[in-house]
């Protein structure tokens, strides 16, 4: 599996000439993330580079990728050069290399992107700012209208990994950024991971139950909204609803698909609409939840 190192670093400096690496964070997925900016002028005496008007970036690169895994990264590609939007970053650059600088063939083909770096923490970071049920009541709001281009996208899109970690929070202004669309999918399609996988590309504690039984065909918005529901639910109690006590994969989804979590104004006292709210964004059956994104956007509404 592909990991920072500094032969790594040494390809893609090679490639990318004037690239400065200044940190790694989290791991995203299978790809390795870095924190970057480009030189003006990598060589002297030549004229300035587009790249290094880009400002700060983020590198991600992934390594051996097959169909699958090319396949979601061009949709991410393709959503992020449509999409005119402060909710998304801006990609600047992608390409595939089997080749190094000196014309040497890598033992695995690199897909290198580089998109925009967001001033912003992720939500992961910042749980406890949001904790009154009131302020996570507005956040998630905020989050639905940040993710309503993908819902409204004439291929009707699904996120499919909604989480704290892939929701940004800008350190200007607390607006909400969307990141990681790699998984992304079109509503009820069938996709382009294999059938007989027992659950869907998903991140598990934030899976909904239609992610957690792989059934594609029920996948919609309704499952992006599950997810938030997830973490509007740990936002104001403090408390993952189903991780608590599943030791396994299949325990936590056992209870995904089962359980239903205490509601929050019983767990927290929270103002029994919100709760409410939250409920419904968490029920087991799609049919059960939020019918359009409108009816989610006026419940939200303090």
């Amino acid at each position: 599996m592909l990991s920072d190192s500094p032969h790594l670093r040494q390809i893609l400096s090679g490639l990318l000439p004037g690239l400065n690496i200044s940190s790694t964070p989290k791991a995203s997925g299978q790809r390795v993330v870095y924190f970057c900016s480009f030189d003006p002028h990598p060589v002297k005496g030549t004229k300035p580079t587009k790249r290094g008007e880009w400002g700060k970036v983020v590198l991600k690169v992934s390594e051996g990728i097959d169909p699958t895994q090319i396949a979601y990264l061009q949709k991410e590609i393709e959503i992020l050069n449509g999409f005119k939007s402060q909710h998304y970053p801006r990609l600047h650059w992608n390409d595939i290399y089997s080749e190094d600088v000196n014309g040497n063939p890598l033992p695995h083909r690199l897909f290198v992107t580089i998109e925009e770096r967001i001033a912003a923490k992720p939500l992961s970071a910042l749980m406890g700012k949001y904790h009154k049920d009131k302020d996570a009541c507005v956040l998630t709001r905020a989050i639905v209208e940040a993710l309503e281009p993908l819902w409204s996208h004439p291929q009707k899109l699904v996120h499919r990994d909604i989480k704290p970690d892939n929701l940004l929070i800008r350190e200007s202004d607390g607006s909400v950024v969307i990141i990681d669309l790699g998984i992304l999918r079109e509503e009820g399609s069938i996709g382009i991971t294999l059938s007989h996988q027992p659950f869907g590309p998903c991140s598990p504690p934030y899976a909904s139950p239609e992610q957690a039984n792989n059934d594609k065909k029920n996948i919609t918005f309704k499952s992006d909204c599950f997810s938030l529901g997830i973490v509007a639910y740990e936002l104001i109690s403090g408390t993952h609803p189903f991780l608590p006590g599943a030791k396994t994969l299949s325990e936590l989804f056992s209870r995904i698909k089962t359980k239903n979590p205490p509601p929050l104004h019983k767990v927290c006292g929270c103002d029994k609409r919100i709760s409410g709210v939250v409920e419904k964004m968490m029920q087991k059956e799609p049919y059960r939840r939020h019918r359009t994104v409108s009816q989610l956007l006026s419940d939200l509404t303090i």
